[in-house]
């Protein structure tokens, strides 16, 4: 189910919070949440619904015989069981074809079969939470919780089941503990805030531009010169973070109407002074996992400076695989991983740039990264760098013809860099009221068109 459809905003939302506040306890409004998240789920498809259930009950089970274990050997063993529970699961539906594939071509077709199926919708990000709630009870940092309602109805929590924002049990621990008896109004219109400003960029402004811009230019990439390349990149570099944050804001507004606050995911990434600020703002919530379940594991920083950076490096190259089972994303991470390294390098010799130049090249080093990463294959990215950087012409036509959508690329991506959702004040003002109600009219108006939201696929 879509957030940003009609089934979702007229009748499951509705129906939900009605139960939800409606309920007289706190175990209550728990159920309500871990029955409802299994039915927003199962709308998809209730093999994968049950898929989510079994791999939540394995956690839920190794978690306490972690916890229970009178032997250092038997709590590796159980937290051993988890892992290969979440990961293998992980590995067989979304990375066996590619890597079979990669086999195969490498030794020759046929070594191993393909499996051919279907990638369950938001699996990365629950396998990742539930990853850290078994390590961090292996760790000692949370207890194991003993109710099965109390683990399934975080893991499974609806707003950020398939796309986000990464939560730790640790951080929301209070919060789920004692869950509020009502929602005061600040907070309601808080939600209501939220939810609008995501919908908003996503109808109002990635979809638009994926639809005029981004995608045509994507399908006719050997075709294109320099400015219409340039204007696929940068619509690109618009449409993922408006279509990316919108959600977050979205699932942050629906868990402020069930009275939790999500973590922050974004902190105007476009901005950023260097790569590892721009890691520091972009998908924050994959960001401090990899940092604290992949780099400081692998070390970190408490090593030479060459382990440092192969740790740096290790953890993009990872950290683009989870985006997807092709080689581009691995490219993807590498660039970002290499990057990382050369920021490392350049900060250790004392050396530092004026802030406006950092800002411009770093910008401009993460729109050519997306590149490979919205590219199905090297071939088409291939193309599009040779033409970015003048293999094909100017291609001023492109502008003339086009006019309003590269202004409209150009004002968005201003609009990226200096608005933040969390720094606009709350509509407690009539007009201010009236103007969200607008805004929200506006995209509701405008849902016709289903528009699977871009980190769906990963």
């Amino acid at each position: 189910m879509l957030f940003n459809s009609y089934s979702f905003l007229f009748l499951f939302a509705p129906a939900f919070y009605f139960f939800y506040w409606k309920a007289r306890s706190t175990d209550a409004r728990k159920w309500i949440s871990l029955v409802a998240s299994y039915v927003f789920y199962g709308v998809w498809s209730w093999t994968f619904a049950a898929l989510m259930l079994a791999t939540t009950s394995v956690d839920y089970f190794t978690a306490q015989r972690i916890e229970d274990a009178t032997t250092p050997a038997r709590r590796k063993t159980w937290l051993a069981v988890s892992l290969v529970s979440n990961l293998g699961t992980l590995a067989v539906f979304k990375y066996f074809d590619f890597f079979a594939e990669s086999l195969n071509a490498i030794v020759g077709p046929g070594l191993m079969p393909l499996i051919h199926v279907a990638l369950p919708i938001g699996i990365s990000f629950y396998t990742f939470e539930s990853v850290s709630y078994t390590i961090d009870v292996y760790r000692g940092t949370i207890p194991a919780l003993r109710r099965f309602v109390d683990y399934g109805s975080f893991v499974t929590m609806f707003p950020r089941l398939v796309a986000g924002p990464i939560a730790r049990y640790s951080d929301m621990a209070t919060q789920l503990r004692a869950l509020p008896d009502r929602l005061p109004p600040d907070r309601a219109l808080r939600a209501v805030q939220f939810f609008a400003l995501g919908l908003a960029k996503k109808i109002l402004i990635a979809d638009p531009i994926a639809h005029r811009v981004v995608d045509p230019l994507f399908a006719d990439g050997a075709e294109l010169g320099m400015v219409s390349a340039w204007a696929a990149a940068l619509g690109y570099t618009a449409q993922l973070y408006f279509d990316f944050s919108g959600y977050s804001d979205m699932a942050v507004g629906l868990a402020h109407g069930m009275g939790i606050e999500l973590p922050r995911n974004f902190m105007l990434p476009y901005v950023a002074d260097s790569l590892t600020d721009f890691w520091r703002r972009w998908h924050i919530s994959l960001s401090t996992w990899l940092r604290d379940y992949l780099y400081i594991p692998l070390g970190g920083n408490r090593g030479t400076v060459a382990s440092t950076r192969r740790n740096a490096f290790l953890t993009m190259l990872l950290g683009g695989l989870w985006h997807g089972a092709n080689w581009t994303f691995v490219a993807w991470g590498a660039y970002h991983g290499l990057g990382l390294v050369l920021h490392q390098w350049f900060r250790s010799t004392g050396r530092s740039l004026p802030n406006v130049p950092a800002r411009v090249i770093t910008f401009l080093s993460v729109v050519v990264g997306w590149v490979i990463f919205r590219a199905p294959t090297f071939r088409v990215a291939m193309n599009f760098y040779a033409a970015m950087f003048g293999a094909r012409g100017l291609d001023l036509a492109y502008v003339s013809g086009h006019l309003a959508w590269c202004g409209a690329i150009l004002g968005a991506l201003a609009l990226a860099m200096a608005f933040d959702t969390y720094d606009v004040p709350l509509a407690r003002t009539r007009l201010r009221a009236l103007g969200l109600g607008a805004l929200l009219a506006l995209c509701i108006m405008r849902l016709g068109v289903e528009s699977p939201f871009l980190y769906f696929q990963f």
